[in-house]
């Protein structure tokens, strides 16, 4: 199956798409991502309420994930528009291999400051239920991007990109000594 959806998406990325055909899957991608996912998170609080952060940490941890994830989501996706001459939506991938910007620091910027977004709004709603579905959504993430985007990735981009991902961490950035 992840070798079907693979090779559907190395396809999709040889096609040229004109700007608004871009823009639309971006803005479309942007909803899903920063609308959309938070909206679970609430709702799966709702469905399974109960605090597991006393006030007022939960809110100082939700605004710390904020200040955190948003710029390293923004600047990502600044990225891949503007060098990648792509967008951040995989069924209208980059054309170019990116590896400067935030992608010098880990492989999945975009995805470190979701994770870190996704977590400020499991933070502010502070529900067993959104934690949990902040768990799942990341866990889902992660394996997509391990068992499909690398896979892509080295199809389109080989040798250059294993190097890459070999000197690059995953998700985390490496703390310099």
């Amino acid at each position: 199956m992840s070798s079907k959806i693979t090779a559907f998406l190395v396809a999709r990325s040889h096609k040229r798409y004109s700007g608004p055909y871009r823009a639309f899957a971006t803005v479309l991608g942007a909803a899903l991502f920063i609308a959309g996912w938070p909206a679970l998170v609430w709702l799966s609080g709702k469905i399974l309420p109960g605090g597991l952060i006393p006030s007022p940490y939960h809110g100082g941890l939700a605004g710390l994930n904020f200040l955190i994830g948003i710029p390293w989501m923004l600047w990502a996706v600044a990225w891949q528009l503007w060098k990648g001459k792509g967008t951040p939506v995989p069924v209208v991938p980059t054309k170019h291999f990116l590896k400067n910007g935030p992608y010098r620091y880990v492989r999945n910027p975009m995805m470190l400051g979701h994770f870190l977004y996704t977590l400020g709004w499991a933070f502010l709603f502070n529900a067993l239920g959104g934690y949990l579905f902040a768990a799942l959504l990341i866990t889902g993430l992660v394996l997509e991007i391990k068992l499909i985007e690398e896979k892509e990735l080295e199809r389109r981009f080989g040798g250059p990109y294993r190097a890459y991902k070999q000197d690059t961490p995953f998700i985390l950035p490496r703390i310099k000594r």
